[in-house]
């Protein structure tokens, strides 16, 4: 990236998760050039797969679309 602004736009992403007590999961996103993978840990359990999409805007807002 070679300005913040770059964020601003729809990312669509996979996510992929797997906890038993304890564990990881992750979402490839790309949007345009940028690629990103925000990694998280957890407790719990739970085995799953997604495709959907995110939205960065410069503003909280409550729309999801």
């Amino acid at each position: 990236m070679h300005a913040p602004e770059e964020l601003y736009r729809q990312f669509t992403g996979i996510d992929g998760s797997a906890y038993f007590i304890g564990g990881v999961g992750v979402t490839f996103l790309k949007g345009g050039p940028v690629m990103m993978a925000p990694i998280r840990t957890g407790l719990g359990f739970r085995l799953g797969a997604n495709i959907g999409y995110i939205r960065f805007t410069p503003r909280a807002t409550w729309n999801p679309f």
